[in-house]
């Protein structure tokens, strides 16, 4: 995953900025209808675009006007704090184990209306402060303090933490990659969610390709 800097520096940033504000509105709808404040995005494996969906998601909501908080919980591999050049590693694992506060470990990023909790030093045994009351703590406390907490959440089908943090969150945000995802994958990732009672919110479908023409698709290769 490149920075936010390389990003703008694509000519083609009008187009994208211009279908993440159609999915944020979209989103934004089915949240006020739902009462959600928190949401997850992730997908069935590696490399499939949730960091960058997660990061240009939570700038639209900044943008207009909410104050956000974009969570990066992907203790793996984690990737937000170097796509938005926050030099400070404390975060997520820090405020779990009691050594910060909230306000401390909730990074300045480009947006004024946007904050990141980058991981931190991530510890041997993710999977156990995924599932715990301090995980559980954290979702509730930020959304008292932030109008819309997204966190960017580990791909379903190799890692378990995602299936533990959908049972958290409001609602999740499935990501796809057209063409590389196969259709048992995703059967699968849903099926974890199911047992996990997760409230799918909605989908991205990534990778499309896109006609110099018209610009009706959605492609991307962060």
């Amino acid at each position: 995953m490149k920075t936010y800097h390389d990003f703008k520096q694509n000519k083609e940033v009008p187009f994208y900025k211009e279908k993440f504000n159609s999915i944020q509105t979209n989103l934004q709808f089915m949240l006020k209808k739902q009462n959600i404040r928190n949401f997850m995005i992730t997908s069935a494996n590696m490399s499939e675009g949730k960091s960058f969906a997660s990061a240009n998601i939570a700038e639209v909501f900044a943008e207009k006007g909410n104050k956000t908080l974009l969570i990066d919980a992907d203790f793996h591999r984690p990737s937000l704090r170097k796509y938005m050049q926050v030099s400070e590693n404390v975060g997520t694992i820090d405020y779990l184990m009691g050594d910060l506060a909230l306000e401390d470990v909730c990074q300045d990023t480009y947006h004024p209306n946007l904050k990141l909790m980058p991981t931190g030093i991530a510890p041997p045994n993710p999977s156990e402060w995924v599932d715990s009351v301090e995980m559980k703590q954290l979702i509730e406390t930020a959304k008292q303090s932030f109008d819309y907490v997204i966190i960017d959440a580990p791909p379903l089908l190799p890692i378990t933490d995602s299936r533990i943090l959908s049972s958290l969150c409001d609602g999740v945000l499935f990501v796809a990659f057209a063409k590389k995802t196969k259709r048992n994958e995703i059967k699968q990732a849903m099926r974890y969610l199911e047992i996990a009672d997760a409230n799918v919110i909605g989908g991205i479908l990534n990778g499309v390709a896109v006609s110099k023409n018209d610009r009706k698709g959605y492609r991307y290769k962060y």
